[in-house]
């Protein structure tokens, strides 16, 4: 009998509904109905983030992989991400997103670690098993490049001279690997071969919207992200368009866009993003403020065909108003939250460099510095360092725990939830 529970003889959706109203967990007959073993059915129904090694996302047991240089093991981990079998979930968007994540993270990884021909094999594979992946099209080319091997030239070249070199286009970004690898995926690759990007209908981006806590690098990211497209850097901060007179700052918002206009390709980066588009629903918005809005929403419609790329950065996207973050404004959304295991690391070793100091395991601090941002992490090492001067001697591991003591993080894993929900992670 179908509905009977396997070794039993009671219809197993008696048994599940009574478990339900008792207050009792479900997930046992899961598994069993599925066909799979318990501990992989309560997996599927946990989390499609979760990692097959464990009870932690993949992404952060990735990260500590990284981090502790067990390469064979990170992967075998995205090996595991890509290639799982779960025939009733595979078409799911967050299933299949976390498979395009994965691949990508495989191929950045062999890239910063120098194998490029086995970046490559995946690569070329990847293309023949999904030829509509754009990115493993564009990044075969780039492999090859790379590789000095031949590439078939195309009629027309790159409208946009984008860094051809796929090593160290990041250097001096740790980790972050799965904003980098969106960035890469979205805005990098489609704008170096666009006419790669019109053969798969694949829209230009517009704009990129960075949210998250501040301290965290998102100036910085924009500004690698310039170099990387070799695209002409604006940076403009609310005092740059203010205006004493009315409709003075429509001019000069304007003004701006003529100004990128000369320059293009560039990029212009919009700090405190929330002061440039408040709400205009809100209430002590004025009617100026409005229009200003109404003149960067117009300017933004069309900056793309100028070979314009606009990169808006703010801690308080609900102020934010909502038409700037439909489809083909500022359409990509990243959130730029506290740096990962691998990059607490390599920040720690950047701002203890040629500083006195002995007895450091490098792993252990990177462990204990969860939810830090990058420029408490930078503070702490400074307060480290006026305890050993004080004394006249080497910075010690203990002097950042004491400090660490003193100045708990301001972010907890809530808190960073809970920015995230407004429009998602990408």
């Amino acid at each position: 009998m179908v509905s009977t529970n396997p070794g039993c003889e009671t219809p197993w959706t008696s048994r599940l509904m009574k478990r339900i109203s008792r207050g009792r967990r479900s997930s046992y007959f899961l598994p069993l109905l599925l066909g799979h073993g318990r501990s992989q059915g309560v997996f599927m129904v946990k989390s499609l983030r979760q990692s097959p090694e464990g009870d932690q996302p993949w992404t952060e047991t990735l990260q500590r992989h990284i981090a502790y240089g067990q390469k064979g093991r990170a992967l075998r981990l995205l090996e595991k991400v890509i290639e799982r079998d779960m025939p009733l979930f595979e078409n799911l968007p967050s299933v299949q997103e976390n498979k395009r994540i994965a691949w990508l993270y495989r191929i950045d990884l062999l890239r910063d670690w120098g194998r490029l021909s086995e970046a490559l094999a995946w690569t070329c594979l990847e293309c023949e098993l999904h030829p509509e992946n754009l990115a493993a099209q564009i990044l075969k080319d780039m492999l090859k490049e790379s590789l000095h091997l031949q590439v078939k030239p195309s009629d027309e070249a790159p409208t946009v001279a984008i860094k051809k070199g796929v090593q160290g286009a990041w250097h001096g970004v740790a980790g972050m690997r799965e904003v980098k690898a969106v960035l890469e995926r979205d805005i990098i690759l489609p704008l170096r071969d666009r006419e790669m990007a019109q053969k798969f209908k694949v829209r230009l981006p517009r704009g990129v919207l960075f949210y998250g806590p501040p301290g965290c690098g998102k100036t910085f990211i924009t500004r690698k992200l310039a170099g990387i497209l070799n695209f002409a850097f604006i940076e403009v901060k609310p005092s740059d368009l203010a205006s004493p007179y009315v409709h003075g700052g429509q001019a000069r918002i304007g003004s701006l866009f003529e100004e990128a206009k000369k320059k293009a390709p560039a990029l212009i980066f919009l700090d405190e993003f929330d002061a440039f588009v408040p709400n205009r629903q809100s209430q002590g918005v004025s009617y100026h403020y409005g229009a200003e809005v109404n003149e960067f929403l117009a300017q933004l419609n069309d900056c793309w065909k100028s070979k314009i790329l606009v990169v808006g950065a703010t801690n308080l996207i609900e102020n934010l108003d909502p038409a700037v973050l439909r489809p083909g404004r500022m359409d990509v959304h990243v959130f730029i939250g506290p740096p990962d295991i691998e990059a607490r690391l390599e920040l720690i070793k950047q701002f203890m460099q040629d500083r006195p100091q002995k007895d450091m395991n490098w792993p252990e601090l990177a462990e204990k510095t969860d939810f830090y941002t990058s420029a408490e992490i930078e503070h702490l090492i400074d307060e480290a360092a006026k305890y050993a001067f004080q004394e006249r001697r080497p910075i010690i591991q203990q002097d950042i725990h004491s400090v660490m003591g003193a100045n708990p993080p301001r972010l907890n894993k809530e808190k960073i939830e809970e920015m995230k929900k407004p429009i998602g992670f990408l």
